[in-house]
């Protein structure tokens, strides 16, 4: 359910859940991994969830209304279905952060196809980023915040470069309303290790519920926090998104006690079992849309 980046230095696992993941600032030259990668395979995973979640982020650009002549910014466009629609609302170019050596020319190539004239995409790190300061109307990242390490920090880079009256919005999970019925014993085990999974490289798979408390804390004002939930039986777009991501790192998750290879089978065939019985359903983590604004000084 997540994306985008390239692996860099492998930092070593940790157990370690979300409330005691690294709270040190980064510098310019500290990095992390990116533990979903960009291979074939998860790029396809990504096209896959764009189809099911573009909609909602579109319901979000009404909402803040990106439209022409609005200066943008997207952090981390992965396979750039935004991107693209970015653009064709602005009718223009949109700039890029993106740290991928796949994905990065990859969203070069695409706005040379539209017509709209070429953004700027920086492949890099964010705070690496030479964004210009005090120049977007509106910034907008999903499915990023969860993977990076002192989200304050990164924050930080992109109120600097925020026109005063411009926005910043975010889509970030909250993990707790993920569940699967029946109840399958092992779950709590692979909830701990989820989170455990992102907090190995000092990052937050829940970091959506924190937003608005580090958007206040960044000095924005808080315009909406809106949830968007997604339910399903088995066969559907939910249930299909849900079983790809979870299935594909389940093997992975199991390194993160107390979640281990034993318990990793028996949810999988859990999993498999319930596929097959219609009245199953799999409730997914709610998607939080975070927009906070930067306030006009008085005069």
């Amino acid at each position: 359910m997540v994306r985008r980046a390239t692996p860099s230095k492998r930092a070593p696992r940790s157990s370690t859940a979300r409330n005691s993941r690294p709270t040190r600032r980064l510098s310019t030259t500290d990095s992390y991994e990116y533990i979903l990668g960009d291979s074939p395979k998860e790029s396809e995973r990504l096209r896959n969830q764009a189809r099911l979640w573009d909609p909602v982020s579109h319901a979000l650009f009404d909402r803040i209304a990106v439209g022409p002549g609005k200066r943008v910014l997207e952090v981390g466009p992965g396979q750039g279905s935004l991107h693209l629609e970015l653009r064709r609302r602005v009718g223009g170019p949109v700039d890029a952060v993106e740290r991928s050596p796949v994905f990065a020319p990859h969203i070069t190539a695409l706005a040379a196809r539209d017509g709209f004239g070429a953004g700027r995409t920086w492949q890099c790190d964010l705070l690496d980023a030479p964004l210009p300061r005090a120049h977007y109307d509106i910034i907008f990242a999903r499915w990023v915040f969860l993977f990076l390490p002192d989200p304050a920090a990164h924050l930080a880079k992109l109120v600097a470069a925020l026109r005063p009256g411009g926005v910043i919005a975010l889509q970030e999970y909250h993990r707790a309303t993920l569940d699967m019925v029946p109840a399958q014993p092992d779950w709590a085990a692979f909830c701990a290790a989820d989170r455990a999974f992102f907090a190995s490289q000092g990052g937050d798979v829940s970091i959506g519920s924190q937003l608005p408390a580090l958007l206040r804390d960044a000095g924005l004002q808080l315009d909406e926090t809106h949830p968007t939930l997604r339910v399903g039986h088995p066969g559907s777009a939910t249930w299909n998104w849900l079983s790809e991501y979870f299935l594909g790192v389940m093997d992975r998750m199991a390194e993160f006690p107390p979640f281990d290879a034993a318990a990793a089978a028996r949810l999988r065939r859990g999993w498999l079992a319930a596929a097959n019985d219609p009245s199953a359903m799999a409730v997914g983590p709610t998607v939080l849309d975070v927009v906070g604004r930067k306030v006009r000084k008085r005069r």
